[in-house]
């Protein structure tokens, strides 16, 4: 007696969940299917994605900084975010302020990075750093760069120009740095990558909300920020795997070549 379901190729199943060692259950991956593969090169291509909308927001701030083509979009945002403020919106917005600020984001930082040594996650701890210190290099020259003038009467203090917003950066590259960096890629990775989206959303309507930023800022902030935590990680990993593949760890006939 033959069964009508239908059968699952090993592909089809390691598209759902990375396999992982279950002695060491950090992110650290015990193979690399072709789907998975097929996922890393999706993943590289919403990096370049986001990539690509920071860079056209970026340029066109250089080329006007107080008028740019999107300023009617970014006033209408301030004028809808501010319109509904209140007392309780308003201590949300500022505990998610100082929640963004280095005073948190850095302990939390370390602390990711100890485990992630201490777990001997190398290719994982490679690809946090990167990201991390990547994204915190280009906060201060694009700042320099494009020098966009902030909005006026903003209720937080505010230093330094206001494109891109650093803590929109900073909380989109630390939630989804830790998402990548502790989950393997599949189902499980997605419930934590909504998570990390919240974060980031909520991090940008803050800033907004307080008045510190414009709404594209922030939009680079998060596109800059998950853009070079995804896209640092695609880099390790496929890095990772050719070195297996001319090591011999792989069996080639095992993965096709698309």
């Amino acid at each position: 007696m033959t069964s009508d379901a239908p059968r699952i190729e090993p592909d089809d199943e390691q598209m759902l969940d990375e396999q992982t060692d279950e002695r060491a259950p950090l992110a650290d991956a015990a193979d690399d299917s072709t789907a998975l593969r097929r996922a890393r090169r999706r993943s590289g291509w919403l990096a370049i994605g986001l990539a690509a909308v920071a860079i056209v927001l970026s340029v066109s701030l250089v080329l006007d900084p107080v008028q740019p083509w999107f300023q009617p979009f970014d006033d209408w945002w301030l004028d809808v975010v501010t319109s509904y403020r209140s007392a309780p919106l308003t201590s949300f917005a500022t505990a998610l302020d100082h929640a963004g600020s280095t005073f948190m984001t850095v302990p939390i930082r370390i602390l990711a990075l100890t485990v992630l040594v201490l777990r001997r996650r190398w290719t994982q701890t490679a690809a946090f750093v990167g990201a991390v210190l990547l994204s915190e290099l280009c906060i201060g020259p694009l700042k320099a760069l494009v020098d966009r003038p902030r909005p006026v009467d903003a209720i937080v203090t505010t230093t330094a120009a206001s494109f891109p917003s650093g803590h929109a950066v900073a909380a989109a590259v630390t939630a989804f740095g830790l998402v990548i960096a502790f989950l393997p890629r599949g189902r499980r990775r997605l419930h934590w990558v909504i998570g990390a989206s919240v974060i980031a959303g909520c991090m940008a309507w803050a800033r907004t909300y307080l008045g510190a930023h414009w709404a594209t800022d922030t939009i680079a902030g998060v596109c800059i920020g998950v853009g070079l935590a995804v896209g640092v990680d695609v880099a390790f990993e496929t890095f990772r795997t050719r070195v297996a593949e001319d090591d011999g760890e792989y069996d080639e006939e095992s993965v096709d070549a698309d």
